[in-house]
């Protein structure tokens, strides 16, 4: 098993034109890595209302999602839940079967202050269909990147507004040696 990540800082607007770039060239759907309502998808990222915004002022789990060609299937599988004398079902897209995808963590602003990294990544680089996902990706984001720092993408919007927020690379609590220094 190959495993591939990279991770690139990215507002809305960077994000929307790379995630069209990317619908135009490969026929790809997304699901969410967890689901309340059963296996769903939907086709276009970009209309995602939460796009590009961070909530927890940290870099993990924001908005995971993965995504697939449309000629693969989803697999899903049940979590039944209990807590405090309520309990219910919850669908996770996280299943061993599901190995030609990848796994996309949107990140963006947090508070018009700081700005954490997307990261797309894939354990199943070996597979010729993930493999192509990721590279297809990567090679998108990277030409929409106005600079790299440190192995990090910058998309163009997010340097444009470099003075205006703290690249964090943990969380907002993290000491300011830990962010990126983006020149």
């Amino acid at each position: 098993m190959k495993t591939r990540r990279f991770r690139v800082y990215a507002e809305k607007e960077d994000l929307q034109n790379v995630f069209r770039e990317f619908q135009n060239s490969l026929d790809v759907y997304y699901v969410p890595t967890y689901s309340d309502r059963g296996a769903v998808s939907f086709n276009d990222v970009t209309v995602l209302n939460d796009l590009g915004v961070n909530f927890r002022g940290s870099h993990n789990g924001n908005n995971q999602i993965l995504a697939f060609f449309k000629t693969t299937e989803c697999l899903w599988r049940q979590i039944k839940w209990s807590c405090d004398g309520q309990s219910g079902v919850r669908y996770s897209a996280l299943c061993d079967g599901n190995i030609k995808q990848i796994n996309i963590d949107l990140n963006g602003v947090y508070k018009g202050k700081a700005i954490f990294p997307t990261e797309v990544s894939t354990m199943h680089y070996d597979d010729e269909t993930s493999k192509k996902l990721y590279n297809e990706l990567k090679k998108i984001f990277r030409r929409h990147s106005a600079k790299t720092v440190n192995g990090y993408y910058i998309c163009s919007k997010a340097y444009e507004n470099k003075e205006k927020y703290r690249f964090c690379t943990i969380n907002t609590g993290s000491p300011a040696e830990y962010d990126l220094t983006v020149e």
